[in-house]
């Protein structure tokens, strides 16, 4: 194994792959077992909601943090379950996700600071893993009835969207709000950052609703108004 410390991230290159790490976790030892949940240093618990059963809390030394592998969804999971076809580094979901987090950081996003992601190649496949820091004592905003925090809420989405990110599942699972009420915005997996249509904001739009109808449909009344409002009031902001 070889690292090598580069901007914006440290590289370790491995036999099989290669594992892209923050900085400032170059004091913490062998990167390559962060990615393996039965590790016990990492004092590792699975996270009951979302990650397709990949998804764990973990403590990277002194930093809490969230490991989560990549996981198909739908039929292809019974054909490939964790594999994914190799069309490059730039490619690859978790450097994909790895890189879009780090810009929406730069640009004062409110997003989870990531960590580390890792992928492992074998022949034409590869499997992939992320790491970002944990967001303490978080709840989704399906948890949440404060309208203030849904108008932030919608504040958010709207900076998210004047960055010209695309979120693939905006949910109501995907929007944190953490005990001094910030909105966080989580899971860029095959988000896309480039032009923004008004169609592809709408989209996003309708399907964080379709969130709100199936797991929360008595706040759609009460609270989802509120989302728009912060949505549209930050959009004729930026527009002044």
């Amino acid at each position: 194994m070889t690292a090598v410390t580069s901007q914006p991230f440290c590289l370790l290159r491995l036999a099989d792959g290669e594992i892209r790490y923050d900085a400032s976790l170059a004091s913490v030892a062998d990167p390559a077992s962060w990615f393996d949940a039965a590790n016990p240093v990492l004092h590792a618990q699975q996270v009951e909601q979302g990650g397709r059963a990949a998804a764990w809390f973990i403590q990277l030394g002194q930093a809490g943090a969230v490991l989560r592998h990549y996981r198909r969804g739908g039929w292809a999971r019974r054909l490939l379950r964790d594999q994914y076809l190799w069309l490059g580094p730039a490619r690859a979901r978790a450097f994909a996700e790895f890189s879009i987090m780090q810009a929406l950081r730069a640009s004062g996003l409110p997003v989870p600071q990531p960590l580390a992601a890792a992928i492992w190649r074998q022949g034409l496949l590869y499997r992939g893993a992320l790491i970002t820091a944990r967001i303490a004592k978080a709840l989704p905003l399906s948890a949440c009835t404060d309208t203030d925090i849904w108008f932030a809420s919608g504040r958010v989405i709207a900076r998210m969207h004047h960055a010209r990110v695309w979120h693939a599942d905006l949910n109501v699972f995907n929007i944190l709000v953490d005990e001094q009420a910030q909105v966080w915005l989580i899971d860029f997996d095959r988000a896309r950052q480039g032009s923004l249509t008004p169609a592809q904001r709408s989209a996003n739009l309708a399907r964080l609703l379709r969130s709100v109808r199936k797991v929360v449909p008595l706040l759609e009344s009460g609270c989802w108004p509120f989302l728009l409002r912060g949505y549209e009031q930050y959009s004729q902001e930026i527009t002044q």
